[in-house]
């Protein structure tokens, strides 16, 4: 089943294909037809497939926008039987780059349904657009002499740069990995094995302990709210009394969110994607409603809300107590910006499911990866700014340092999100409106949970296509979805949730930001070097990953200054001061560190497994993986 070139019209070629089924307009055959015809189409190489289309013969009974979906042999039939929508096409290897003794088949099995659209709102779904309503207490306390609002200008620079560094990557190796695709060919697999397991570590980890925080910080908040807006505190009360005063409850309660993560993420990928633009939507509307309030709302309205509602606290002795430590710095807002940097992860997470996107990766990506910051950037100014304006800057660092000086002002985390119900006139429908503002950090952190599940699921794919892993956990179902990966690490997921749950492992989030960080440094040492460790790839990358200022590739340029600026924010991560300080440990950020060297050393055990199986395993470096 070979392309062969044919007096067809540049662009056209005539291809002798195994069929699986024709989908013309809506009707889909009950049962699939396999047989071989030799077809005509399109090779569109920007959007990296084949569109077929039948010969002259049969051409006219064909709508515009019909397409067939076809693959190149038998393994590849069950990942077809599931393209779900009309023009989507069962990515297509192109034949002289494929060696089936290499890689576990011809063709990865994964579908390409994910649109440009769908792309970026899962990767803003990511950063959690309004999750700074909650990181903000964590941050005034740890960091009392930061300016938020600055160290939102500080991070967006160092991440449009790595952000563009992901961005012409994806465009030059357009497959689902990620950078263990980018530095096992720019590198070598076993730096490309050993950067991917630190992030797929973090990520893992994340999904664990998000669905804990929906139990631990996400419903208080929104029962609290219900009841500070005017509504009964029983259900409250009933929740701090037995959930919140028992592990084992909180286990089976996070279990319930974790286990609805894990259902979701075997549907088929458009599905998927589906549930984080619903995500997405609604956390939207709760920050267009959260920002018209504030702006709505006086310093002086606020305070004397607040008043009435705690007599024994007044607003002024409060922020008396944080002006009198939180003077602004240039150093302290420099460090600052760890939570910041913390909320801008999740960007370049389009291109670890770069083989599910469909359209000209440069175009996707450049949107999904490159656009995701920017407009983050934009949404946490707008909102570190106007929580300053409505509540007062010291009054939020006053209110947070007591936070985490034991005292109990508020019943739960103090997050303006929560605030936000003293502003609203009690009873009414006010308490559902407070409920359903603060229901926004439940569904940003199911978000986080989902996507930071579904993204190491398809790190652990491409490992196994590549024989790294074995290569059981590569299989897919009928439509596509990598169910053995899914299952795999649901396992690890529910470790991480309880650890989170009975240990005080995760309090200090620093370590997560602390080896990402340290991990996106070498990706971006990765990409400067790209073109001088890897010149031929290089040359046949998209003519934007090719740009150069004078005789230096432009990549090199931003590769090198964002690989300084990722590892300071590391730095910046180690020295961290905030949450559970007494529990801070130098020797738990060595976790990351050594799981990077177990990575390095699991890839050359591979190796040598594969080698004496007679495996090509060296030919994985030297080439992109079959899409």
């Amino acid at each position: 089943m070979h392309s062969k070139l044919s007096s067809l019209p540049p662009g056209v070629i005539s291809t002798k294909v195994t069929i699986l089924r024709f989908q013309v307009g809506n009707v889909r055959p009950s049962r699939p037809e396999l047989r071989e015809e030799v077809f005509s189409g399109y090779y569109s190489e920007s959007r990296q497939h084949i569109i077929l289309i039948p010969g002259a013969p049969r051409r006219a009974k064909l709508s515009l926008g019909d397409v067939v979906r076809a693959v190149v042999g038998e393994s590849e039939l069950p990942a077809a039987l599931g393209a779900e929508t009309p023009g989507s096409v069962v990515n297509l290897p192109k034949e002289m780059t494929v060696r089936q003794d290499v890689y576990v088949r011809k063709a990865s099995g994964l579908v390409r349904t994910v649109g440009p659209t769908s792309a970026l709102f899962s990767n803003l779904v990511a950063m959690g657009i309004i999750v700074n309503f909650f990181w903000i207490v964590f941050a005034s306390a740890g960091y009392p002499n930061a300016n938020l609002v600055t160290t939102v200008g500080i991070g967006v620079l160092i991440n449009i740069g790595v952000g563009f560094v992901y961005w012409m990557l994806s465009s030059a190796m357009p497959r689902s990995g990620g950078d263990y695709v980018f530095m096992g060919r720019i590198f070598h697999p076993s730096i490309g094995l050993a950067t991917n397991l630190v992030f797929s570590a973090v990520f893992i980890t994340w999904a664990g302990l998000f669905s804990f925080y929906i139990t631990a910080y996400g419903l208080p908040m929104l029962l609290s709210s219900f009841a500070i807006a005017g509504g009964s505190a029983i259900s409250f009360n009933w929740y701090v009394s037995t959930i919140l005063a028992s592990q084992s409850s909180m286990f089976v309660v996070s279990a319930v969110f974790l286990l609805l993560v894990i259902l979701i993420s075997l549907l088929p990928t458009k599905w998927v994607f589906r549930t984080t633009v619903a995500i997405f939507a609604v956390t939207a509307v709760i920050y267009v409603i959260m920002m018209v309030l504030l702006l709505m709302t006086s310093q002086a309205t606020f305070a004397s809300h607040w008043n009435a509602a705690n007599p024994g606290n007044s607003y002024a002795s409060i922020a008396s107590a944080g002006a009198s430590g939180d003077s602004i710095t240039t150093s302290g807002t420099f460090l600052g910006i760890v939570y910041t940097m913390l909320s801008f992860v999740g960007y370049a997470n389009s291109s670890y499911f770069a083989g599910e996107i469909r359209g000209n990766p440069t175009r996707t990506q450049g949107l999904a990866i490159f656009g995701a910051p920017l407009i983050f950037a934009a949404l946490i100014a707008g909102l570190y700014a106007t929580t300053y304006m409505t509540f007062g800057r010291d009054f939020i660092v006053g209110l947070s340092g007591a936070c985490y000086a034991g005292c109990s002002i508020v019943p739960v985390l103090p997050s303006p999100l929560v605030l936000a119900a003293y502003i609203l006139p009690s009873g009414g429908f006010s308490p559902y409106l407070a409920a359903f503002l603060s229901f926004g950090v439940m569904l940003t952190f199911f978000g986080f949970s989902l996507i930071y599940f579904i993204v190491p699921t398809r790190n652990l794919f491409a490992w196994s296509f590549d024989r790294v892993f074995p290569s059981a956990l590569a299989r897919v179902s009928r439509r596509g979805v990598p169910w053995v990966a899914v299952l795999s690490l649901a396992f690890f997921a529910f470790v991480s949730m309880y650890a989170a749950v009975y240990t005080t492992l995760f309090n200090y989030l620093s370590y997560s930001n602390f080896g990402f960080w340290f991990a996106v440094g070498i990706v971006c040492l990765g990409g400067a070097l790209f073109p001088f460790l890897r010149p031929k790839l290089f040359a046949q990358a998209p003519r934007l990953v090719r740009t150069r200022i004078g005789p230096v590739p432009l990549l090199t340029l931003i590769g090198g200054a964002s690989f300084v600026a990722s590892w300071y924010v590391s730095y910046a991560s180690s020295t961290a001061t905030f949450l559970e300080v007494s529990s801070y440990s130098y020797q738990a950020l060595l976790f990351l560190p050594m799981i990077f060297v177990g990575g390095f050393v699991l890839y050359w055990v591979s190796y040598a497994i594969q080698r004496r199986r007679g495996i090509p395993v060296d030919l994985i470096a030297k080439e992109l993986p079959p899409d």
